[in-house]
């Protein structure tokens, strides 16, 4: 178990890729502390919840708000005494060309998917500088790297996740404190097939998939990896 007693937060953790990075994670050892919004998506997590009680603390926090962000970070604190790796998983999409693109659409693609990475990195980096130690995962996506039509908010905010990781990863270089970003394509997830039902869902790459990548570069066995952003595409 290359992460075992490790300490993580994985926010957005009861979404389907959510899921598969905090079962990911709990097999490796670590303890979990888990952010949600949506009291449903709980029952996604019941098997989880049974097999590893003493490793998992969820906390109904909307990490878009700084407040409950702290918040977040003081509860995780309580329960397991440190925080080694942070994991920016909570997210958005919306679909609209630039001339439908309203203020509010605009603002809810930057606060769920950079706002949230920036409070979150913000948040813990203090405890990591400490502890000189510490691993970010952030989620990017394919899109960031090539804006095209109906995808501007969403492709600009995730642009900022790219450039903040880069920022972030140079200011923490000698606190051996590694920030990286991953980029998937289209995840397999039961939303995305309902909207795309014509697509080959055998080129998307599944959340399983990616979890691995993500605790690869939450153990030390990604030590020499800080400031990259890393394309998880699938065959897409």
């Amino acid at each position: 178990m290359t992460l075992k007693d490790k300490v993580v937060i994985i926010t957005g953790g009861t979404g389907a890729l959510g899921r598969a990075v905090v079962s990911a994670f709990l097999n490796e050892g670590a303890k979990v502390a888990c952010t949600y919004i949506v009291d449903e998506e709980l029952k996604g997590l019941s098997s989880i919840i049974e097999h590893h009680k003493s490793n998992i603390l969820f906390i109904k926090a909307n990490v878009t708000k700084e407040k409950e962000t702290v918040k977040t970070i003081q509860e995780t604190l309580e329960r397991f005494g440190r925080i080694d790796i942070l994991v920016n998983i909570v997210g958005g999409f919306a679909y609209a060309k630039i001339l439908d693109t309203d203020e509010k659409t605009w603002d809810s693609m930057m606060n769920m998917n950079l706002k949230s990475t920036f409070l979150c990195s913000k948040a813990v980096l203090p405890h990591m500088i400490k502890q000189n130690y510490g691993k970010i995962v952030n989620i990017s996506s394919r899109p960031a790297l090539k804006g095209s039509t109906g995808v501007g908010a969403y492709s600009a905010s995730k642009a900022g996740v790219l450039n903040l990781t880069e920022t972030i990863a140079d200011e923490v270089k000698n606190y051996d404190i590694n920030v990286n970003a991953i980029l998937p394509s289209t995840i397999d997830t039961p939303a995305n097939r309902r909207d795309m039902p014509n697509a080959d869902f055998s080129k998307w790459v599944k959340p399983e998939e990616i979890a691995r990548v993500i605790v690869f570069l939450a153990s030390d066995n990604s030590k020499p990896i800080s400031g990259a952003a890393i394309p998880v595409y699938g065959k897409a």
